[in-house]
């Protein structure tokens, strides 16, 4: 009896680690077909703009590199919010951590580099309370069910000040906006994200903290504020 039981517990253990194996195989086949058709992240090189070569990076500590490559060396790294200049790119592009771009040729002093794509902001916007302050957006891969995801970091002098993540299913970086402080009279920035897929969403920035919102909510006697998306109306949230 204690060698039958010992074999069917062999049994079960074996189709325990079977059914792990097969199970990370489909995850790693589900993940790579959500990557093979990420949208690639792109920017324009100096010799097609030099105004729209002219970029942030968006993280900290990012590598600049010898040739574009993570095997290659790193010869320093940049501080997140550097304005670099970028002058020109990888042939083919790469998948790191979700996130598809091409490298990007830069110059720091004496040094020329490559940044991966990934790594610099595709829109930065510069808040309307503190000229100080710079909102930083791009593409930050996919969680572990699959969901895109995005990231704005809010930077003061080269330091983070938050960051957020959220996920959604379409978002175009040249449709984010900064809501205009004169006109709305608000006590804080709203980053409004054109996400009509899931609905019209806000980034509200107050106190140093970022924030994601459906709705902006009233006070009594508060007017309509058009955003170049819809009307909302508006109030200091907690």
């Amino acid at each position: 009896m204690k060698t039958l039981k010992k074999t069917q517990e062999k049994i079960v253990k074996t189709k325990l680690r079977i059914f792990q194996a097969l199970l990370i195989v489909a995850v790693c086949f589900i993940a790579s077909d959500v990557y093979s058709q990420t949208k690639e992240v792109e920017f324009d090189v100096y010799s097609t703009s030099a105004t729209k070569a002219s970029k942030y990076v968006l993280a900290d500590d990012v590598s600049l590199r010898d040739c574009p490559s993570v095997q290659c060396e790193q010869l320093t790294t940049i501080n997140i919010g550097t304005n670099v200049r970028l002058l020109a790119k990888s042939d083919t592009p790469h998948t790191i951590n979700g996130i598809k771009s091409r490298w990007y040729k830069i110059k720091m002093g004496p040094q020329v580099g490559w940044v991966f794509g990934g790594m610099i902001s595709q829109k930065t916007l510069a808040s309307s309370t503190n000229p100080e302050i710079k909102f930083l957006f791009g593409e930050a891969g996919y969680d572990f069910k699959g969901n895109k995801q995005f990231q704005v970091r809010a930077i003061k002098n080269g330091v983070q000040i938050d960051k957020i993540v959220f996920r959604s299913k379409r978002l175009n970086h040249e449709n984010i906006s900064l809501v205009n402080q004169k006109e709305a009279k608000l006590n804080g920035d709203v980053i409004a994200l054109d996400d009509r897929v899931d609905n019209a969403s806000y980034i509200v920035f107050k106190d140093n903290k970022l924030k994601k919102t459906n709705t902006l909510i009233a006070k009594t006697n508060t007017k309509p504020i058009y955003t170049g998306l819809s009307y909302v109306l508006c109030e200091d949230e907690n």
